[in-house]
């Protein structure tokens, strides 16, 4: 059987009791902080609710609008018609003008900069490319280092070869997993036309080492005994 309880157990509160009475009683003596407090709490709970569901809203139609561009694109590519080509153009420009700051928009930008570069409207290209550098911020992503070497292709286009040589050196600043052979590959090709050998010769030496396809081993070798 279960022992009886004391005579001063019996009377004296249990702790949970006492605790809910406190409770009770701060509450009853700071009613206005005690509502202000928790009203506090439910607005921000609210407002933090809100932006979730306006962001992701945000994020979802602007990625619809982005598979529709890509389609679009795809089109494109395949027809080889000017007039699709300005299609792509419009739904690209349609979805940065109304969600700017999603990460569809991002890369909207970049396809827009490639539909201008391969249409020959490099100057339309450079504004896209920039477009997109500008709203990477300091963030070190493949992206950036897309965006800054497809710079670097505008410039070099343009014959003027410092002004690529500038944003090739500065794409191989950002992250670039996997781009590392492409980014000295294209220093390298640069320091060729200024006929700066060493160089050239010391950014294909960097290339080599990051590269594993062999056809491209083959062809950088050639090139570095060819300057060597």
């Amino acid at each position: 059987m279960s022992s009886k309880l004391s005579k001063q157990e019996l009377k004296g509160p249990d702790i949970f009791q006492s605790t809910f009475e406190r409770i009770v009683d701060y509450v009853s003596e700071n009613q206005t902080r005690f509502y202000v407090i928790v009203t506090s709490i439910v607005v921000a709970v609210t407002i933090a609710f809100g932006i979730y569901l306006y962001w992701n809203n945000y994020q979802t139609s602007a990625l619809e609008l982005y598979a529709k561009a890509q389609v679009s694109m795809n089109r494109s590519i395949q027809a080889r018609s000017p007039d699709l080509f300005k299609e792509s153009i419009k739904m690209y420009k349609e979805l940065i003008d109304k969600y700017p700051s999603s990460s569809s928009a991002q890369m909207a930008r970049y396809h827009l900069g490639n539909i201008y570069y391969h249409t020959g409207d490099i100057n339309n290209a450079i504004t896209s490319y920039k477009d997109l550098v500008s709203s990477t911020g300091s963030d070190n992503n493949a992206i950036k280092f897309l965006s800054l070497t497809s710079l670097g292709y505008c410039f070099e286009t343009k014959k003027d070869i410092k002004g690529a040589l500038g944003y090739f050196e500065e794409a191989q600043k950002a992250s670039k997993p996997g781009f590392e052979s492409i980014g000295f590959r294209n220093i390298a090709r640069i320091y060729e036309q200024l006929n700066d050998k060493k160089k050239a010769l010391e950014n294909y030496q960097n290339a080599l080492l990051m590269t594993t396809d062999p056809s491209m081993m083959i062809f950088i070798k050639r090139k570095i005994s060819s300057l060597s």
